[in-house]
């Protein structure tokens, strides 16, 4: 008697295998032969920041801002502000503080994002960076101040570096390309038509719309190019836990149209402190042959590469990002 295996692929991933009946043994036996590979373990890195962690508040323009701590060895140790991406929160920094042990790191959770309020303004990337500004300045490190973005972070990062003083910007997978253009202009119509419906209904039903599960998960289908089963588990659970940690519908739309409002080509040429730039061969958000060419645009940036990962550098290569970043600094001294 035949039998038939019934798959469900998103954009080249199989989710589902309903007749595999060996699928749990198998499963543990290509995650074995992974670790044994050397599959840097992303979670335990994250497990290791999160312990280390200490949850701090402060006061910036009457609004709260909670911000996470993660010690140096040394106490002299130089300070980096780390900024996450669009719909995140700290959380999703975590395993590359990890690997910056030799640095104080401080990452914000964003004004209407995670636990931090939203602002009174736009949730726009001028208002964000001006927002930086403040926070710097009220922690006292806004005149010897390293920053590091990823993704949506990028932009407020490379805002802040185009107008105040700055030591460094280090850029994960920075957003380098505009979206209203090019080939990915149709799907970025489509999602402001998500947001937009979102928008428009009752402030519930509009957040039940952004928050939906599907939608998240084929996002974050989409996104993870790791083969480790492991780990895609792991970062679907991350999105599903934080992707829709936003405050309110109009925090989520207004900093949408945020991301989608600018790139780093456009910035680059007004950035003359040191800049990294950490891109990925399989990044859907940039293409790599866009972020060589535009980082040749930075009068003073360095480039690096990163092989067989996408837009998620955070989740699937945090060591390899965590050791550009120490280099980079390093180099700096």
């Amino acid at each position: 008697m035949l039998k038939f295996k019934t798959h469900l692929f998103i954009h080249n991933q199989r989710l589902w295998e309903p007749n595999d009946l060996f699928g749990s043994a198998r499963r543990r036996v290509v995650e074995n032969f992974e670790s044994r590979l050397g599959f840097v373990n992303a979670i335990e890195l994250a497990k290791r920041a999160s312990a280390k962690a200490v949850r701090r508040t402060i006061e910036v323009s009457g609004k709260q801002v909670v911000f996470f701590e993660y010690p140096a060895t040394e106490s002299s140790a130089q300070t980096l502000v780390m900024i996450h991406g669009y719909r995140g929160n700290h959380r999703g920094l975590e395993a590359i503080a990890a690997g910056l042990s030799n640095f104080k790191v401080l990452i914000p959770d964003l004004p209407g994002f995670g636990e931090s309020e939203e602002l009174a303004e736009t949730h726009s990337v001028s208002n964000y960076a001006l927002w930086l500004g403040e926070f710097a300045k009220a922690l006292g490190i806004d005149t010897k101040l390293h920053l590091m973005g990823h993704s949506f972070g990028t932009l407020v990062v490379g805002e802040y570096a185009t107008k105040q003083s700055v030591q460094s910007v280090s850029l994960v997978n920075p957003v380098s390309s505009p979206a209203l253009s090019g080939p990915r202009s149709g799907l970025t119509n489509l999602t402001r038509i998500y947001y937009s419906v979102a928008s428009w209904l009752p402030e519930v039903l509009g957040q039940r719309l952004l928050r939906s599960t599907a939608a998240v998960m084929v996002m974050s289908v989409v996104m993870a190019k790791s083969n480790n089963r492991s780990l895609r588990r792991w970062i679907h659970a991350q999105h599903r836990d934080n992707f829709s940690d936003f405050a309110s519908v109009r925090v989520a739309t207004e900093a949408y149209e945020a991301s989608i409002s600018t790139d780093l080509s456009k910035l680059a040429p007004f950035i003359q402190v040191p800049a990294l730039v950490v891109a990925a061969e399989l990044d859907d958000i940039t293409d790599l042959q866009t972020q060589q060419v535009v980082a040749k645009a930075y009068p003073n940036a360095s480039l690096r590469e990163i092989k067989g990962v996408g837009h998620l550098v955070h989740y699937e290569a945090p060591d390899q990002a965590a050791e550009f970043i120490t280099e980079f600094l390093n180099g700096l001294k």
